[in-house]
């Protein structure tokens, strides 16, 4: 089933990175990453003069035969990130099987490749009838949250993204990211955003299109079938409805990115025609990501 999204050689590459982050918000369990403080960790940091108050246990005894001081070990204190991982399941998401297979081997890549960091991982389907991933953490799960990613159905519901995701926003989440078309209204959009950053997160935007919308290939009259709100529209696709679409989009496309810019969001567009070899190892790492 795994290799249905991703390949072998993808997982060994995946298993060689990790997230970043500026952000120092981590969780409570032990994690392979090193923090700024001191903790328990068996990886040795340097000594200091002993205190009242501190552990006796800690206190270096040959250094005290050579000085007759008391100092004590200080060791680094190794914690988790905690990933959220939120994934469009709206129409537009999966009404094109190419656009949806991209954004699921999306999904299932960074579950991945997180759970190989031993960092805490969640994946949530927004606006799908699937359970969330609840958060796991571990190696031993690495297989399991690509099986998880696969099972995943797109929604019959008509609410959009941004409206969905505001309902299951993770407080505790130390990076946050989103895998949407972000087709919506801007302003929504921008509600949704603000709301993810009031808790202090990481967030990190992956916007993905596919070729026949950016370019769209039809011509005549046409009626159109809204995916996610399924009424119709009758148009006459000539080269300047065409040309008013494209604008409309890249004028959409330029707010996004401008709106993610201000407030420090990571935002990355992709097409669906993309490798997800570039994404994940190129778009990503020469933006800091992982």
């Amino acid at each position: 089933m795994s290799s249905e999204l991703l390949t072998s050689k993808v997982m060994h590459q995946l298993g060689k990175h990790r997230f970043q982050t500026k952000n120092m918000k981590r969780g409570h369990h032990k994690g392979a990453r090193r923090s700024n403080r001191q903790g328990t960790s068996l990886e040795f940091s340097d000594y200091r003069q002993y205190q009242p108050g501190d552990d006796l246990r800690q206190i270096d005894w040959n250094i005290y035969a050579r000085t007759n001081k008391h100092y004590i070990k200080r060791f680094l204190d190794e914690q988790e990130l905690v990933i959220s991982i939120y994934v469009d399941c709206t129409k537009s998401m999966s009404t094109i099987p190419e656009k949806w297979r991209f954004t699921k081997s999306l999904a299932a890549a960074l579950g991945y490749m997180s759970l190989t960091a031993d960092d805490r991982v969640g994946i949530f389907p927004v606006g799908a009838s699937n359970p969330p991933f609840s958060y796991r953490k571990g190696k031993a799960f690495a297989n399991r949250v690509v099986h998880y990613v696969d099972t995943i159905k797109s929604s019959e519901a008509t609410n959009t993204f941004s409206e969905s995701i505001q309902h299951l926003i993770q407080p505790k989440s130390s990076i946050s990211v989103l895998i949407s078309d972000l087709l919506e209204p801007i302003e929504t959009i921008q509600i949704a955003l603000k709301k993810l950053q009031a808790y202090k997160q990481d967030l990190y935007i992956l916007r993905l299109l596919s070729p026949e919308e950016v370019d769209p290939f039809y011509q005549g009259d046409l009626e159109l079938l809204d995916s996610e709100t399924g009424k119709n529209v009758n148009v006459t696709m000539n080269r300047a409805v065409k040309l008013s679409y494209q604008q409309r989009l890249t004028s959409h496309t330029e707010k996004l990115e401008k709106f993610c810019f201000e407030l420090g969001i990571g935002f990355i567009p992709c097409l669906v025609t993309d490798s997800i070899e570039e994404v994940l190892f190129q778009e990503l790492s020469s933006k800091g990501w992982i």
